[in-house]
């Protein structure tokens, strides 16, 4: 017997069902951007907290952590802790805190490579993150498999941050995003969601990319002592 139209859009509304050329849509929270072009095309209309993103780009301070300060300016004070590990450069903390992100819950760690992967795992097994970045450059597949299933049962929003060279190689991050920078902001290549592929990059005008130099702080070399010529009587 043939379904009646009533039961078809029934199971039409089911969340587990996919239709080929719409956006899948899970159980997961998800938080709005803050960009309602990047929204419309996220999957569950917004950063997925639950699950990596993996954002691959060709180099430093082009307006990475931009994109996502809206998204973390939205985390309630009680969602947990916002948790940086192995930053390319060291923290500049004042920095931080002037774009309304609070210091009291900002933790920083530094470690490398695998020990900055299992620094991860146990982070995000803590259940007490609401956003997690880290900079993997080199980790292995099986390091981004483990990081991904941790990071699934969570509501954080766990952002991962690797090399544009890598984005041939296979990830096991549902959004996979590569950016690029632009006169006017960032250009967002989605190179992997869930639902069919995105055939434009996205073109967004952000606070123009925060320079990467108010959110660390290098130390500066010491000056050279003046050598002084030996006085003569």
């Amino acid at each position: 017997m043939s379904a009646t139209p009533a039961a078809l859009d029934d199971l039409l509304q089911r969340a587990d069902l996919w239709r080929g050329g719409a956006c899948a849509h899970h159980a997961e929270a998800a938080l709005g951007s803050g960009f309602a072009a990047l929204d419309a095309v996220l999957p569950d209309g917004g950063w997925p907290c639950g699950g990596l993103t993996e954002i691959l780009s060709g180099g430093l301070g082009i307006g990475e952590l931009s994109l996502f300060l809206p998204a973390l300016r939205q985390l309630d004070a009680d969602a947990g802790w916002i948790v940086i590990v192995a930053p390319p450069a060291q923290v500049h903390a004042p920095a931080w805190q002037s774009l309304g992100l609070p210091l009291s819950r900002l933790l920083v760690v530094e470690a490398e490579g695998a020990d900055a992967a299992w620094a991860c795992e146990q982070l995000l097994g803590s259940g007490a993150l609401a956003a997690l970045l880290v900079w993997l450059p080199t980790a292995d597949a099986r390091s981004l498999r483990r990081l991904q299933l941790a990071s699934s049962g969570t509501r954080c929003l766990s952002l991962v941050f690797r090399p544009e060279r890598v984005a041939n190689q296979p990830s096991p991050a549902p959004l996979r995003i590569a950016l690029r920078g632009s006169n006017t902001g960032l250009q967002l290549d989605i190179l992997k969601r869930r639902g069919p592929p995105l055939a434009q990059p996205i073109s967004l005008a952000i606070e123009r990319p925060l320079p990467w130099s108010r959110l660390v702080r290098r130390v500066r070399p010491a000056e050279p002592v003046p050598r002084r010529e030996p006085h003569v009587a």
